[in-house]
């Protein structure tokens, strides 16, 4: 094509330009602040301004069109299990942190992110691809932080309605109590009938969801150098769900109720060479499940505490490098009265000692990062894992990135003890990873394409036979090849974002099957535009068709959402949003319908 009939072609973009780049520094990278611009690995950031504009009432639909992500186990509409696939692999190889800190979990290992409350979030950042070097243990497909602090100064009051009786409030009080000190507090409620997820059962009911949350957090600076910082939250869920008749012995549950709290705090100095952080928190997390006919009298609760001590030190000797190095401690237990269905869960408590150490540096056109890692697990001994990662800044506004990771996860307490059937002679699982990155960022587009191949070796999963999990040589390890390609541009008054995604995810020892509940394709376009005093959204989420339990392959889906902000005034804006517009029939896994379409209207008052 020459030159003149490309430049008539992007015409119409280059005329209405704007740099879709974001200067955005971010912490998610090696746990220090640093410009995006600089970090040597795929990574998305979703701001406070964001989330209002797309409204999203979980996190599945905050998350859901972003490169790599796939939503496998969805049960249903809000409050229903809701597991990630991240490029491919399993639900517990999302490391998810609050805040920088691992996020409370349930004995399983996994995050369900149906009951994470979304009103109190102020910013997601989200890398992708190993970051076990950095983290530790469960970051094999990429690590998600959920950052609910700011320094802001205001207070939101906001309130919502829509299908399926759906309510909430949330209050948000942001303030400086004098020079030095922050405080941040709130609290949420919302509760929504629900509908029937599994017609097929013959339990003709709606399964709906209750949530509470609250947040109290507090920033003090002690003087210019030395901060201190302290936060408490929690949530509590209870949900309604259909079991399985098939697999009813009269005790299947179809209630549950899970209540979790973290408390954090951390002192830090920080001055322009040295950057000195010691922190410390304890989560907890209670689940008990019960039968409706039974009530919740007879429920048992399985309870999980976690203890974490971390430091870390970061020297920047110049402007373009910098060293750093830390400690991690954690202990994980279940505490004494947990139970299940009238059996005793019982584990013992294990201890987890992590030290690692990184460098980063920046020449004129490249740019180097090499760290290293060294877990003490009580439990299953020494783990080693590093990540090395070399970018080259290319001419016209390109640059290449190729990088290798490694990553582990030891196996779960509900793997290795759970009363129906553990298996103690599993071993962790185990992987590597290569990646290509390659960006352009022009004036009128932003692009970039990630090419990876991710190998896991002894991939824990269920054995049907035997009715226990196993990660032997003769089951299943694991091969993921895949290709993300995001782009941003404008068009007048219209941003774009595109993202298209192959994921080849093989069982290779099942005949080079792609695994269960991951589509090969996937696709999303999502359109914002300031008019008439208002902030308009669109989404289109494509899925493609997936293989799951039994032999079943579920056909693709394409679903639209749209969504306006209306600013009333200097305080008040008016919110409304349509979720699946054209109420599309699908079902994100077999046997549980997805939701119609639902219709949200809300407002939102700041002072």
């Amino acid at each position: 094509m020459s030159k003149q009939w490309l430049a008539a072609a992007l015409l119409p973009w280059a005329a209405f330009a704007q740099n879709t780049s974001e200067a955005t520094d971010i912490t998610i990278h090696n746990r220090v602040e640093q410009p995006r611009s600089t970090v040597l690995a795929p990574v998305e950031v979703i701001t406070r301004a964001d989330i209002e504009r797309r409204q999203p009432k979980s996190m599945a639909e905050l998350l859901s069109s972003l490169p790599g992500i796939q939503f496998g186990t969805q049960s249903g509409g809000l409050g229903q299990q809701t597991s990630l696939f991240t490029r491919g692999t399993e639900s517990d190889h999302t490391l998810v942190l609050i805040n920088g800190r691992p996020i409370a979990q349930s004995v399983s290992g996994s995050v369900d992110w149906s009951e994470f409350p979304i009103s109190g979030i102020q910013r997601v950042e989200y890398i992708r691809g190993p970051r076990a070097a950095i983290y530790g243990a469960n970051a094999i497909g990429g690590v998600i932080n959920l950052i609910t602090t700011t320094e802001a100064d205001e207070t939101r009051l906001g309130v919502t309605a829509g299908s399926n009786d759906y309510y909430e409030g949330n209050l948000a009080l942001n303030r400086w109590i004098g020079e030095q000190t922050h405080l941040q507090l709130m609290g949420g409620y919302r509760e929504t009938r629900g509908y029937d997820t599994r017609p097929t059962e013959g339990q003709p009911d709606s399964d709906g969801f209750t949530q509470f949350n609250g947040l109290l957090g507090l920033t003090h600076h002690l003087d210019d150098h030395w901060t201190l910082d302290a936060s408490a939250m929690g949530w509590q869920n209870r949900s309604e769900y259909d079991f399985t008749q098939a697999f009813d012995f009269g005790t299947s549950a179809n209630e549950s109720e899970r209540e979790t709290y973290q408390l954090d705090a951390a002192i830090g100095y920080a001055d322009k060479r040295l950057n000195v952080r010691f922190d410390g928190g304890y989560s907890e997390t209670e689940l008990k499940s019960w039968r409706d006919t039974l009530g919740e009298g007879s429920a048992e609760a399985i309870t999980t505490g976690i203890g974490r001590l971390g430091w870390l030190v970061q020297y920047k000797h110049s402007a373009n490098g910098y060293v750093l190095a830390g400690l991690d401690w954690q202990r994980e237990r279940l505490l004494d009265d947990s139970g299940l269905f009238g059996m005793a869960f019982e584990a013992p408590s294990r201890d987890n000692t992590g030290v690692y150490a990184s460098l980063f540096q920046t020449w004129s056109l490249l740019s180097l990062e090499l760290t290293g890692r060294v877990d003490d697990n009580e439990q299953f001994g020494t783990h080693g894992t590093w990540q090395s990662a070399l970018s080259w800044a290319l001419p016209h506004a390109h640059k290449a990135t190729l990088s290798y990771g490694t990553a582990y996860r030891a196996p779960n307490f509900i793997d290795l003890y759970s009363p129906f059937g553990g298996n103690l002679e599993l071993q962790p699982e185990e992987s590597e990873n290569w990646e290509l990155g390659l960006v352009g960022d022009y004036a009128w587009l932003n692009w970039e394409l990630n090419l990876y191949r991710n190998e896991i070796d002894n991939l824990i999963v269920f054995d049907s036979s035997t009715f226990l999990p196993v990660n032997s040589a003769e089951n299943t390890d694991a091969l993921i090849e895949g290709a993300e390609l995001s782009l941003k541009a404008s068009t007048g008054p219209v941003r774009h974002r595109v993202v298209l995604e192959y994921t080849d995810a093989k069982d290779r020892n099942n005949d080079d099957q792609q695994l269960l509940r991951r589509a090969k394709r996937k696709a999303s376009w999502e359109g914002e535009a300031d008019w008439l005093n208002a902030t308009w959204f669109a989404q289109a989420l494509y899925i493609g068709e997936r293989p799951d339990v039994g032999n079943v392959t579920l056909p693709s889906y394409t679903v639209w959402n749209l969504g306006a902000r209306y600013r009333l005034t200097e305080q008040l804006s008016l919110t409304g949003k349509l979720n699946n517009l054209f109420d599309k029939d699908y079902q994100v896994i077999a046997g549980y319908d997805a939701p119609g379409m639902e219709f949200y209207v809300g407002a939102d008052y700041r002072f």
